[in-house]
């Protein structure tokens, strides 16, 4: 029986970090766009910031 919960408690650190490991990634793709959409479209996001902070 140990042998199983030791099994079973790897499991869900292997699951827990992949999931750290997929939200980083999510964030870094999210920062990249944001920043691809600042360097080629300037304009569209002080419109939306403005945007966004008078509302």
């Amino acid at each position: 029986m140990k042998h199983y919960e030791s099994y079973v408690a790897e499991s869900k650190a292997r699951r827990r970090r992949q999931f750290a490991v997929g939200l980083v990634g999510v964030v870094m793709l999210a920062t990249l766009a944001v920043t691809a959409l600042m360097v080629f479209n300037p304009p569209a996001i002080a419109r939306a910031a403005t945007t966004s902070s008078a509302a």
